[in-house]
């Protein structure tokens, strides 16, 4: 009888040992949107508001505010059925521009970021032009808007780790007081991790994230290519330095996958 019990239990224990990670990604399933009534980042308290934010539909496809990166991520979608956008290459370039056209009018959004790297520095978008639908609305970012970027820096670890950290952050932006509860909450971005955004644990996990960006990804930044200036001697290639910086300042970025392309950040025209 003894035996039977403890075959049973040992039955149970596994069952459940294997449906708990499972059950920890299920439960972050879903998008979110801040509704009610304060700079600030993940972990600073600063104003305090009773009202709870409500969450928005966990099957939403995220609108990028960039038409170019908005129309291969549908793409992306209905060929995949994968709503994340994976970011590769040179991904800060792109996500500098996201975040500061997100926090702007005439969105005004706020924005989660779960940073492994450590390496997303929040007072560079001051130096970012917002880009957009309304090239005529186009506001640089002030201060101010630095309080709707809520960034938890996090060590690294595997998905599980991964998957408390975007808990925590939910958490924090649904529950604890910080300025932006009067504006809807865009999304989660991760940076880093080494989540591998093909796996199945991690189109469970990332389910509730809009971007991640990581070594691994399917679109990718790259500089833009600018004209060859050919071969010539050192001191003319010196005198022509100011020049070639400015071809390379002019060209921008451009981000490229199967589904398209499109550029970004060329001066005049973030």
């Amino acid at each position: 009888m003894q035996a039977a019990v403890a075959s049973v239990g040992a039955r149970l224990l596994a069952e459940i040992d294997e449906a708990s990670l499972d059950e920890i990604l299920a439960s972050l399933r879903t998008g979110f949107a801040t509704t009610t009534p304060g700079r600030n980042y993940a972990g600073e308290d600063s104003h305090t508001n009773n009202a709870v934010p409500t969450r928005s539909s966990s099957n939403r496809l995220k609108h990028f505010p960039i038409p170019g990166l908005n129309d291969l991520v549908q793409r992306h979608f209905r060929a995949t059925q994968s709503a994340p956008l994976a970011i590769t290459g040179r991904y800060r370039e792109l996500l500098y521009v996201l975040v500061a056209t997100l926090i702007t009018s005439p969105h005004d959004k706020a924005v989660a970021i779960v940073d492994f790297d450590g390496r997303f520095d929040p007072e560079r978008l001051l130096a970012t032009a917002p880009a957009g639908e309304f090239p005529h609305v186009r506001p640089a970012v002030e201060p101010g808007d630095l309080d709707h970027v809520h960034i938890l820096r996090a060590t690294r670890g595997g998905v599980a780790h991964i998957a408390n950290c975007l808990a925590s952050m939910e958490q924090y932006m649904l529950y604890r007081p910080h300025r932006s509860r009067a504006r809807e909450w865009w999304g989660t971005v991760v940076i880093g991790g080494g989540l591998n955004p093909a796996s199945t644990a991690a189109a469970a996990a990332s389910a509730q994230m809009a971007v991640t960006a990581d070594w691994k990804g399917w679109l990718r930044v790259d500089r833009a290519e600018t004209q060859s200036f050919g071969d010539m001697p050192v001191d003319e290639a010196l005198a022509d330095r100011d020049e070639r910086q400015n071809a390379v300042d002019d060209a921008g970025w451009v981000a490229t996958s199967p589904w398209g392309a499109f550029s970004f950040g060329t001066r005049g025209r973030p």
